[in-house]
């Protein structure tokens, strides 16, 4: 999910350091990894990520030298990330690597005391400096493969929930098991490319100035509403429903606020792409009227607003029970506001398949 990365940190300066490190996490989980970012608190000398146990400190500056050197404290001159490996870009590995030889030569590595250690210490990223760069900016082929795999591993999970979702309620209205089944998979296939599709236009948009806008236009207005007891309970809820763990304060508030500014973006892309193909009907194959199509377009962004509203509470709701309870009272809020729309698609598939 777009609202779980750094993204709303990429247009700003520096940010091709934070698509650096989501890059990097993302690349790792594909490899098996278990790895999460958990540097959005900013602790001092804090680890950016954790992979198999492992706490990483990203750095992605233009020279290797200058990626070594940020590792190292300006005035002691000691390494400053003690525990930790320092992963540096694809393309500066071999260089980093002698860089840190000379350092712990000079003694600046507390615990180190063989030039070998470099090796292990320096961990080579997975992305180069300029694919990071690219991967902070929209409109490019590096950002939008970034984009890509991140919404296909979002949609995994939706192909199955959508195929039972859909396989179910068919049955509840009396279609045989074939008809069904197609239906099923009709469904999760569209509601699968649908996410990916309006996941990347969506994540291209966040990049730019409509993103940044956006984000502090909905920043202000949630923190207005988190002044009263009732406004901070609501945004602790949420953000505890959406993180799956305890969320309080500012943090609560800069999570929420960048929650609802990209549901907002994705909710009208989303929008959008449901109506293309009913605008392609209008348009061009004349097979509905332009009256059929405001109505389906309406139904459509009702769907997608009620949706994503469903998902926001059902995961408030969900808070009150740790772990398990968070994703079910967001799938099922989700689903339940989905609903009208889900039966009209449900219908769609089925006209196309005679």
């Amino acid at each position: 999910m777009l609202e779980q990365t750094q993204i709303s940190r990429y247009p700003s300066p520096g940010g091709h350091g934070f698509a650096a490190e989501d890059a990097n996490n993302l690349n790792d989980k594909l490899r098996g990894k278990i790895a999460e970012v958990i540097g959005i608190s900013n602790e001092l000398n804090g680890p950016d990520r954790v992979v198999n146990g492992v706490f990483v400190q990203s750095k992605y500056y233009r020279r290797a030298y200058d990626t070594v050197a940020a590792a190292f404290d300006s005035n002691s001159g000691y390494y400053r990330y003690e525990g930790q490996v320092l992963e540096v870009p694809k393309d500066q590995w071999e260089d980093c690597v002698k860089f840190m030889r000379k350092r712990i030569e000079q003694g600046k590595v507390r615990g180190s005391k063989n030039p070998a250690d470099a090796e292990k210490i320096v961990h080579q990223g997975s992305v180069t400096y300029q694919q990071a760069k690219n991967i902070a900016r929209a409109g490019n082929i590096d950002s939008l493969i970034f984009d890509a795999k991140t919404q296909i591993v979002t949609s995994i999970s939706v192909f199955p929930i959508s195929f039972a979702v859909t396989f179910a309620h068919s049955r509840w209205r009396g279609e045989s098991l074939k008809d069904a089944t197609l239906a099923a998979l009709g469904c999760a296939v569209l509601s699968g490319s649908t996410m990916i599709l309006t996941g990347v236009v969506s994540a291209q948009l966040l990049r730019t100035g409509i993103g940044v806008f956006g984000a502090t236009s909905v920043r202000n207005g949630v923190s207005a509403i988190s002044c009263t007891s009732v406004g901070r309970e609501v945004a602790h809820r949420i953000a505890t429903g959406s993180l799956g763990k305890s969320v309080t304060g500012a943090a609560a508030v800069n999570h929420v606020s960048k929650l609802l500014r990209t549901n907002a973006i994705t909710a009208a892309i989303a929008a959008v792409v449901t109506s293309t193909p009913d605008f392609y009907r209008a348009t061009f194959k004349r097979s509905i009227s332009w009256q059929q199509f405001a109505k389906n377009t309406t139904i459509n962004a009702a769907g997608v607003v009620t949706g994503t509203a469903g998902w926001i509470g059902g995961a408030a709701v969900g808070s009150a029970f740790p772990g398990i309870g968070t994703v079910a009272g967001g799938l099922v809020g989700g689903i339940v506001g989905s609903l009208e729309q889900l039966e009209r698609a449900i219908d769609e598939i089925r006209l196309e398949s005679t």
